[in-house]
């Protein structure tokens, strides 16, 4: 609603009366919108502190470790084989 009037004021001397009302639709659609979704039980505005929080704020650090699995199995196997686990 802020969007559509802050549009009216700021354009009211410039576009005719009848576009700045559709101006002034079309932009506080998206917004319109925003209070229909939701995402696993969250609202528009905790979904998106949830994202900045764990996109922006907290971002987590991946480490990637290689994992032979296969030699894991095989250590308290009955079959001996070369196994070099580091």
């Amino acid at each position: 609603m802020l969007v559509a009037v802050g549009l009216y004021f700021g354009l009211r001397n410039v576009v005719g009366s009848g576009e700045i009302g559709w101006i002034c639709v079309l932009a506080a659609f998206p917004f319109s919108l925003c209070g229909f979704f939701t995402y696993n039980g969250m609202t528009f505005e905790k979904f998106l502190l949830a994202v900045i929080r764990s996109e922006l704020l907290y971002p987590r650090k991946l480490v990637f470790r290689a994992e032979n699995l296969y030699a894991q199995a095989m250590e308290h196997s009955t079959v001996k084989e070369a196994l070099r686990l580091d």
